[in-house]
């Protein structure tokens, strides 16, 4: 009986072997490419969805996301969820899409409104804000059916906007479709194109998946096995590779960048300056501080602005110095920013004698700007911008405008103005008779607003955030007209400081967003002026501004009937 009982363990070994090693093959990747997904599933808390036989959809949609998540992860993508328990996501009246009639156009603002069952579009807007905020580039909401006996699985996308989000949309439904009916055995009642919240508001490819029918005692019973439940998990993933598999971020837009912030504030200054530039302008790619005025002494001066790490010159800046023919180089901080080395390295680069640097760098950020103002010299009637002097985006934002009509960039402090910034206005006072300030009361207070009103007119932009505050000076500056916006990240200086001075150059507006962030306000800002914008010129890299970005605003860009 020993052997028997041997043998008989070595087939049960050999059977939870063939098991484990089918596991893991639906486990494994079956593409290279690892993205970040989101998860979205449907209902939750207050609002439990369809519920039959005591079961609510909340609960199963959620249990197929939960493991989804896992069959993912395990592949090698990144998750992120709208909700990982029973519970609403939000109960707040919150900023949502809301169709205006009388002007056929989508405003977003929060309406007073946080009850329209059966979901109210405040809780499903958190779940897109929250996909938005997350890098994500797939939305996948994860929803049960309901009606009489029917039986099955469909799919939804939507398309009222661009032919490329058509295109994706529509593919990652097909993809859905199609596997999560293979894996799950059900039967398949096709892909529609219908306009659900979450896939119409979330920025990235998105798709709604109706797994089976709660009403259908059939397929109730079969989502509360757990098998079923892996098998529709499994289908999701696959699907989810396969739309990977097709490279589906292209890209879209022009776009100016090299292979370092250094390498993109070259490929920005020979695209401005393709004729070559007299002079160039060398500022810190470690240390936004005296760079944040440099835009407005670009247009001056007709020069682009390069950008060098402290205690060398890269070799892209150099090349590009070279190209650009510069017979003078003016230098933003002191030495302690950028090394004299530094500075003669680029004349060596120009084969220029180290008595063509021109130094501009005072004791701190504060007097180095005054010291660009003074250089420039001042319009007469264009006035001055005001910007905090711990806030890049700020700068950035001014950065455009400011350099586009010869209005130098002055620093403050939130509470008061520094003495340097006093003393310039001070001595300027019959001529410069207006100012604008950038940036709200968080960086800059009220206080120092209405000293600068004695003697100046004022004009105050600012906006509830980095994003708002930009889309009021693109309000205040580009009211009409066509534009070819430059966009640049809100999320580290460099990139942002090298399409300031190069959209000023050109006379265009900069939009400010993240990596993979388009922030629902700017998507506004884009559908209102989607014929006004032929295109954008993207600034950086793709992993400063990615190729989903690109894609987001394609998606903005047209306004969708109701």
């Amino acid at each position: 009986m020993q052997p028997q009982h041997a043998a008989v363990r070595r087939g049960a070994s050999r059977i939870a072997i063939t098991i484990a090693i089918a596991i893991a093959v639906a486990l494994v990747p079956t593409t290279a490419f690892g993205g970040t997904v989101f998860l979205d599933p449907g209902h939750g808390g207050r609002y439990p969805g369809a519920v039959y036989g005591g079961v609510e959809e909340q609960r199963v949609n959620l249990l197929i996301a939960l493991e989804a998540r896992k069959v993912l992860e395990a592949r090698g993508h990144i998750v992120a969820m709208s909700r990982t328990g029973d519970y609403t996501i939000t109960n707040a009246d919150i900023g949502t899409w809301n169709y205006a009639e009388s002007t056929d156009t989508y405003r977003y603002f929060a309406d007073g409104k946080t009850g329209a069952y059966p979901i109210p579009y405040d809780d499903l807007q958190a779940r897109c804000d929250k996909a938005n905020r997350s890098g994500a580039d797939i939305f996948i909401s994860i929803h049960n059916n309901a009606g009489g006996t029917a039986t099955g699985t469909e799919s939804f996308y939507n398309t009222w906007n661009t032919p490329t989000d058509a295109v994706l949309s529509r593919s990652l439904a097909g993809l859905l479709q199609s596997e999560v009916t293979a894996h799950a055995s059900t039967s398949n009642r096709g892909v529609n194109d219908v306009g659900y919240y979450v896939i119409r508001w979330s920025n990235m490819p998105s798709a709604l998946v109706e797994v089976a029918f709660l009403s259908n005692a059939t397929d109730r019973a079969k989502l509360l096995t757990a098998s079923f439940r892996h098998n529709v998990a499994v289908g999701i993933a696959d699907a989810v590779d396969r739309f990977y598999a097709s490279k589906p971020f292209t890209p879209i837009e022009p776009r100016l960048q090299g292979a370092d912030r250094y390498g993109t504030s070259a490929a920005a200054a020979l695209s401005g300056w393709p004729s070559g530039a007299d002079a160039v302008i060398l500022a810190s790619g470690e240390d936004w501080a005296d760079a944040l005025a440099a835009s407005p002494l670009s247009t001056r001066l007709d020069a682009p602005v390069l950008l060098t790490a402290k205690s060398s010159l890269p070799a892209s800046t150099a090349s590009a110095i070279r190209t650009l023919g510069a017979k003078h180089i003016v230098v933003l901080g002191s030495a302690s920013a950028v090394e004299t080395g530094v500075a003669e390295a680029a004349c060596a680069a120009a084969g220029l004698p180290t008595d063509a640097i021109e130094r501009l760098g005072g004791a701190d950020r504060y007097e180095t700007a005054v010291l660009i103002a003074e250089r420039m010299g001042v319009t007469p009637g264009a006035g001055v911008s005001l910007v905090a002097g711990t806030a890049f985006p700020d700068a950035a934002s001014a950065s455009a405008f400011s350099g586009m009509r010869g209005m130098p960039i002055l620093l403050t402090r939130k509470d008061q103005l520094s003495g340097v910034t006093a003393s310039y206005l001070a001595r300027h006072s019959a001529e410069i008779t207006s100012a604008v300030v950038v940036g709200g009361p968080a960086v800059v207070s009220q206080a120092v607003v209405n000293t600068l009103k004695t003697g100046h007119a004022v004009t105050w932009l600012w906006g509830a955030d980095r994003y708002s505050t930009n889309l009021a000076t693109l309000g205040q500056f580009w009211p009409k007209g066509t534009m070819t916006p430059y966009v640049a990240t809100s999320e580290n200086f460099p990139d942002a400081l090298t399409a300031g001075a190069v959209a000023g150059h050109a006379g265009q507006p900069l939009v400010m967003c993240g990596r993979t962030y388009l922030p629902a306000t700017t998507r506004q800002w884009v559908m209102d002026n989607t014929a006004r914008i032929p295109n954008f010129t993207m600034v950086g890299s793709t992993g400063v501004l990615s190729n989903l970005l690109e894609y987001e605003l394609a998606k903005a860009r047209r306004v969708p009937a109701p």
